[in-house]
């Protein structure tokens, strides 16, 4: 073990084993590397897993946590690295025979039933062909940090630790094309903590009272304003939004309601919260405003304009996680003072939904919005008035692609992609793409 487990396994670890009341199924728990997948409802799970199952491992408990402050402890800080790269780190411990503790579902969750699963543990199966063990923790639920002290004397709140019997999946060389397998296998793995946590899962959508993070700004945008606006949007096409798993909405700009009637659609009929790719600059401005959980809130990813290579990585890695992302290949909104022919004709796209199917391979969904003008903020808060004027989306089936680039893309093949992806919206919205 790694020295500062040890110290841990001598001194917090004991006791923390005396205080959960109940350990269930340790003859489960195979030798070697394998993937801990566990329901997540308080600050303390992982302390508990650990404190469960550290006499019967040979090697440091490894955990992801979204924080470097738990590095000590045996995490592997998602805030310091991309996710790819904190999966790689993780795949490397599996290797040399460390256990890897996985929450599925992200953050905590107090409510009855499991979130629904993010990819992570199902990329790491498939990538090492390693068992999953899948545990339940009850008794923990909503159990803060400051909180912690005061809860391990309240022996009457008992803790129970369910252990369930491994489950493996082939070991598969993922491509990026893999959406559907990650998704099958996420299902398992959560139907799996679902059976020893006695928490139901249900794949299909989030609770009802699912929000971007527990922030007022978050309650705000999505429990007052949200209710305020959505009869009068119309939607058409419905059927051709994924259920659930990564894909990108492509959409033409040319009114500031054009990405809040997309975000309250997407949220209103899949219950998912859409994330844009955003300039630095307004990202920067709004953060200032309501702070980085307001920022959250609003589904903005912030990207890099110092690096062309990795722009939009903030955008892919949130693919890769299994989200969905928003973008205007216009770039900007389409106004006269660009495009003389504004109301006819769209503008030039670029090519960052090429780039990000090319990357992520998730689908394209196109979107022809027809909204209420938006030239200036005042004409926008007028036509936010007009209640009787709807903002239309009209969603067309995903975007097939006549020729994929064999290896790096050419500008050619993204201006290409680009502008099959732009005619079909074009399409869509009864505006026309002549570049």
């Amino acid at each position: 073990m790694s020295s500062p487990y040890r110290v841990l396994a001598f001194t917090l670890l004991p006791l923390l084993r005396w205080r959960i009341q109940r350990v269930v199924g340790l003859a489960n728990l195979p030798r070697g590397g394998y993937i801990i997948v566990a329901n997540h409802q308080s600050w303390i799970d992982s302390a508990i897993v650990a404190g469960a199952v550290y006499r019967h491992i040979d090697k440091a408990l490894r955990f992801i946590a979204q924080s470097s402050k738990y590095r000590l402890f045996g995490g592997i800080p998602i805030n310091e690295y991309d996710k790819r790269r904190v999966l790689d780190i993780a795949a490397g411990y599996l290797q040399v025979g460390h256990p890897i503790m996985v929450f599925p579902e992200g953050n905590s969750n107090r409510n009855p039933e499991l979130r629904s699963g993010q990819t992570g543990a199902a990329r790491l199966a498939l990538r090492s062909g390693l068992p999953v063990v899948p545990i339940g923790i009850q008794g923990t639920r909503g159990v803060k940090a400051w909180q912690a002290a005061i809860w391990f004397f309240r022996w009457w709140k008992p803790v129970w630790v369910t252990i369930g019997q491994p489950i493996r999946f082939a070991k598969t060389e993922l491509t990026g094309r893999d959406q559907d397998v990650l998704l099958r296998a996420t299902d398992d793995i959560m139907r799996a903590i679902s059976n020893v946590s006695t928490k139901p899962y249900a794949a299909a959508e989030p609770p009802a009272n699912y929000l971007p993070n527990p922030s007022f700004w978050s309650w705000f945008l999505w429990r007052v304003l949200a209710p305020l606006f959505r009869w009068r949007i119309q939607v058409r096409g419905e059927e051709y939004l994924p259920a659930r798993g990564a894909f990108i909405v492509a959409g033409n700009h040319g009114s500031y309601f054009d990405a809040p009637a997309l975000s309250l659609t997407l949220f209103l009929t899949r219950k998912i919260f859409l994330q844009y790719p955003t300039k630095p600059s307004v990202a920067a401005a709004w953060q200032k405003l309501i702070g980085r959980q307001g920022l959250e809130a609003m589904g903005m990813l912030p990207i890099d304009p110092t690096n062309r290579a990795t722009v939009l990585d903030s955008a892919i890695a949130h693919l890769h996680a299994g989200g969905a992302v928003g973008i205007f290949p216009e770039g900007t909104r389409n106004k006269p003072a660009l495009n003389p022919r504004w109301q006819t004709e769209m503008l030039p796209g670029k090519t960052g939904a090429a780039r990000l199917y090319l990357t992520a391979h998730a689908p394209v969904i196109p979107v022809g919005i027809v909204a209420p003008t938006g030239i200036s903020l005042i004409q926008t808060f007028i036509n936010l008035l007009k209640f009787w004027s709807p903002v239309i989306l009209k969603f067309g089936p995903a975007v097939p692609f006549d020729r994929l680039p064999a290896g790096e893309p050419s500008k050619e093949d993204l201006v290409a992609m680009t502008r099959t992806i732009m005619r079909r919206v074009a399409e869509l919205c009864s505006m026309t793409y002549p570049y």
